[in-house]
């Protein structure tokens, strides 16, 4: 997709993350059916523990979002969205079925590990309930495959946020640079 045509559609999918029916209509954009299975990758947490993804989605809704610390563009706003996401979960979600997860997974598997993960849910203040992860090499390509399909290119990063059901299958693709508002908007409509 060309950077014109990027821009048009961040600008457009910020303000309301379910997107209208046309642009739903190439796949990226919008619910997902029928849910897609994740692959099966290992991913190395914020705290060490070493996992398979499945492991590490099972249960709960999950918010996510691709990343990596090194970044100093677009990453950090992307950081910012997910704690203003946070911040109303909290507000919203007391009783409201099992809790969502936010998982920030750094695509940069060769410059992120534990310790990195970590300084970036200390800088915007993460909770329990959002964990940070990075899959190896080639689990990083195996994941963006499933998440936005094949892309030409050295930079496959995306400000999508994705949304994974109780069983961690993908349901939902949020337009690009999509607000806070708008996610926690789309994880309610996706999980009634």
């Amino acid at each position: 997709m060309n950077r014109a045509r990027r821009t048009f559609l961040g600008a457009a999918g910020a303000a309301l993350c379910w997107p209208a029916p046309g642009l739903r209509a190439h796949g990226l954009l919008g619910p997902v059916l029928p849910a897609l299975d994740l692959p099966a990758v290992e991913v190395t947490l914020h705290d060490g523990r070493r996992l398979p993804l499945a492991a590490v989605l099972r249960g709960r809704p999950t918010a996510l979002q691709l990343m990596f610390t090194g970044c100093s563009a677009i990453c950090p706003v992307q950081g910012a969205v997910f704690a203003e996401l946070q911040a109303a979960l909290r507000r919203d979600g007391a009783g409201r079925g099992p809790a969502v997860q936010l998982l920030s997974i750094s695509i940069d598997a060769l410059g992120d590990d534990a310790r990195a993960l970590a300084a970036w849910r200390a800088r915007f203040g993460a909770g329990p309930d959002w964990r940070a992860a990075v899959p190896d090499v080639a689990g990083v390509d195996r994941l963006l495959d499933t998440l936005r399909g094949r892309t030409a290119g050295a930079d496959r990063h995306s400000t999508q946020v994705f949304l994974l059901d109780t069983a961690g299958r993908l349901v939902f693709r949020c337009a690009e640079l999509a607000s806070a508002d708008a996610v926690a908007q789309a994880l309610r409509q996706s999980r009634t």
